[in-house]
Parts: structure tokens; C-alpha cells; sequence
């Protein structure tokens, strides 16, 4: 036999080794990733925004059980929407998270109850993002800290992108954070 069939041939086998263990795997969590997924769905319209994809990413991440990119990513979306708000307010974000924050409930941009939401979601941040030995590691817990900090993120969202719909259009309670073109918003849909 020729090194190429012989390579080919390993390949192959390599593929179906590859395709009969995720199977197995999907197969075996499909009902936690079923669970997951009904307990953390998402606003399901926000701005087709830098930040739309990501933040339905980390919903992704959480239903499919990979708690430490949800955590991580969750935060990183909390970052780029207090970046997104003080822009759209008028200002140059600080670097300073927490600083962004107290800005804008200064200047009534946001509630208490939002600036609490993004406290929450913030909390630990440089222990997740620089991976120090200290992040939790219990499976358990880290999947409760994700779903919370994920429950945090929605509902920040479902505030800040709030609508309504009249005659089939969709009316923003905050259009200055929508984007707009001939009268229309640009909107990301996550309706799974």
C-alpha cells in the first residue's frame, strides 16, 4: 500500500473515531443542554451590534455546559456594553469599569438595579480573565455562577433594549442605542 492510501486511510478512520465519540457525547448531554437552554434564553431582540453575536455566544456556551468561557464572555459583554452606553451617551468611556458604571447612574443612564446587575457580573473578573489559581473549579458551582451572571447579562439587556411592537413594527424604549437607517432599526434575532 501506498503512503498516501495509508494516510488517507488513517485519516478516515481517524474522522470516524472523531464523529462516533461526539455523538456520544451530544447523545449523553442532550437533556442537560435541553434544561439549559429553557432556563437561559436570551432577550430575544437587541441592536445588530459588535457586541449581538458574542452575548448570544455565551448563551451558546452556557447550553452546551462550558461554564468558564460563559462566565468569561458574560463579563466581556458587560465590559463592551457599559464601553457601548457611555458612547452612546455622549462621553469617552473611562478604562475603569467600575468608574463607566458609577458615570452612568450619576447621570441617570442607568438604574441601581442595572448598576447592581453589572457589580454582579463583574465580580471576579481578573481572577477569570488572568485564569489565577483561585477561580472555582467545583463543576457544580461553576455552572450556578455562570447561570448567574448569564441571568444578569439578559436582564440588563431586556432593560436596556426593551421594545415594544405596534402594527407589526418594532418601537425601541431606548432608540439612541439602536441603530437606524430609513427609519428602521438593525436588529440580531436569538429566537431559538
Amino acid at each position: 500500500m501506498s503512503d498516501t492510501i495509508q494516510s488517507d486511510t488513517k485519516k478516515a478512520f481517524e474522522k470516524a473515531q472523531i464523529k462516533d465519540t461526539l455523538e456520544q457525547m451530544f447523545t449523553l448531554t442532550l437533556d442537560q443542554r435541553v434544561n439549559r437552554s429553557i432556563e437561559s434564553k436570551p432577550h430575544g431582540i437587541i441592536p445588530n451590534s459588535h457586541f449581538a453575536a458574542v452575548s448570544a455566544e455565551a448563551h451558546e456556551l452556557y447550553r452546551d455546559g462550558h461554564f468558564y468561557g460563559t462566565i468569561s464572555l458574560t463579563q466581556a459583554v458587560a465590559e463592551a456594553l457599559i464601553r457601548f452606553l457611555c458612547q452612546k451617551n455622549g462621553w469617552s468611556p473611562h478604562q475603569d469599569y467600575k468608574k463607566n458604571i458609577k458615570q452612568l447612574k450619576t447621570r441617570d443612564k442607568i438604574s441601581l438595579e442595572l448598576a447592581t446587575l453589572f457589580i454582579k457580573i463583574w465580580k471576579g473578573r481578573n481572577n477569570y480573565h488572568h485564569l489565577n489559581p483561585g477561580i472555582e473549579q467545583d463543576r457544580q458551582k461553576l455552572e450556578l455562577l455562570a447561570k448567574e451572571k448569564l441571568t444578569c447579562l439578559k436582564n440588563i439587556e431586556k432593560e436596556l433594549f426593551a421594545f415594544t411592537v405596534n402594527k407589526g413594527k418594532l418601537i425601541p424604549k431606548y432608540l439612541n442605542y439602536w441603530d437606524q437607517e430609513n427609519g428602521a432599526v438593525k436588529v440580531f434575532l436569538r429566537f431559538d
